[in-house]
């Protein structure tokens, strides 16, 4: 027998014995997105009415979480008078509380008080996972929920930027297939001027580690309405990425010149919904099937679906694509044991091959001396040598305008 086919029966064989079938097939269930709640400084910095109901659809609908993308208050005050801000917010969002719905927060630029600190938040909101990075605990963190990983990012520690490091090392460690990231910034510019793209290289180095992760739904607020774009970068819909701006809880509403006139880079950004009004994205969640709907405000204390899409995740090891991870999967895998494409020196940035979007990506990084503490650079340091130099480039231009 040939040494291939030999390790094919082998990896068969290896296989059959250490898995058993994975099923993702459960009870469909829900979460809910809504951020901006706050006032324009009444009602101690939180807009009642609004949250109240929302609070009361979280509990009707059988939620089995809330994601709250930042400025849950007014703020920009003192630690004190924030912090009575914050106890008014959450005895708003009692009902949720009493139902024992976890809710998931992260702060936005009216979260931070002036002087800006975390002693209020810290105070109010304890019970958030700890498991950030140093200098981040109760800011940053991620939690696991059924087949969902959830990641919250907190962008004022760093202005506008993410710790893409340890980003890095949570996606990497995920399992489940579902992947739910939020914060309070848009990565692409809608209504605000100050998103994460004020600082490209590392907006298109977060944006990239979703895509590469498998994530297909950013959800942030910051602009005060729902807008839904898919954000594309290769002219194939189904794997982008979409941008859910969901800074509808409360908040005056913001306009929108309809354009995404931000620093894009190489990414397309396309309108699919722009709505002012206040509401909620409610997300389905059924096997590898996700569906997200908005649901507007309508009258009050009425919420009616008005916007509904849906996509179905890839499982991993799922070969043929019916959901489960069993021995079909393990006799294609078998056939194509040892097979591979050659993955290019220098491919960072899509679309793959080496190109400028790829020395732009390098440039961001040429000269840093820090790489050993920092994921090699993001990759930069080809050579591992904790250097970002001359040598690495040399590396990248061998393979200048390959792409395979």
């Amino acid at each position: 027998m040939r040494k291939r086919d030999a390790m094919k029966s082998f990896a068969a064989c290896l296989l059959c014995v250490v898995f058993s079938s994975v099923s993702l097939a459960q009870t469909p269930w829900k979460f809910i997105v809504v951020g901006d709640t706050r006032s324009n400084g009444e009602d101690n910095g939180v807009n009642i009415a609004i949250l109240s109901e929302i609070a009361d659809e979280i509990v009707d609908k059988g939620a089995e979480f809330v994601l709250v993308p930042g400025d849950l208050v007014s703020g920009y005050v003192d630690q004190t008078t924030l912090e009575s801000q914050f106890n008014t917010w959450r005895s708003t969002m009692k009902p949720v509380y009493d139902a024992n719905i976890a809710v998931y927060v992260v702060r936005g630029n009216h979260d931070r008080g002036s002087p800006e600190g975390t002693t209020a938040w810290n105070n109010v909101f304890p019970e958030l996972p700890d498991n950030g990075p140093s200098g981040e605990v109760n800011l940053t963190y991620s939690a696991g929920h059924k087949n969902v990983f959830i990641i919250a990012l907190d962008q004022y520690i760093v202005l506008r930027r993410v710790n893409q490091t340890w980003l890095n090392s949570q996606l990497s460690a995920n399992t489940n297939p579902h992947i739910f990231i939020f914060g309070h910034d848009p990565a692409f510019k809608v209504n605000h001027s100050d998103c994460l793209d004020d600082y490209p290289a590392n907006r298109d180095a977060f944006w990239f580690s979703i895509e590469k992760a498998g994530g297909l739904v950013y959800f942030c607020g910051h602009d005060h309405f729902y807008n839904h774009a898919r954000v594309d970068n290769d002219g194939e819909p189904d794997n982008d990425v979409h941008q859910c701006v969901v800074g509808t809880g409360g908040a005056p509403f913001s306009g929108w010149s309809g354009n995404y006139d931000g620093v894009n880079d190489y990414y397309t950004l396309t309108n699919i919904k722009h709505v002012e009004q206040y509401g909620y994205v409610l997300c389905e969640v059924d096997g590898l099937k996700i569906t997200l709907t908005w649901m507007e405000r309508t009258g009050e204390g009425v919420y009616t679906a008005v916007e509904e899409w849906n996509y179905t995740a890839v499982l991993a090891g799922d070969m043929n694509n019916d959901g489960a991870v069993d021995f079909r999967d393990f006799a294609i895998f078998a056939e194509h044991w040892l097979e591979g494409a050659q993955i290019l020196t220098g491919d960072f940035a899509p679309p793959a091959g080496v190109g400028f979007e790829d020395i732009e990506f390098f440039a961001g990084r040429w000269l840093r001396a820090d790489c050993g503490s920092s994921n090699n650079c993001d990759g930069a340091d080809l050579n591992l040598s904790g250097n970002v130099d001359f040598a690495d480039f040399a590396s990248i231009a061998d393979n200048w305008l390959k792409t395979k």
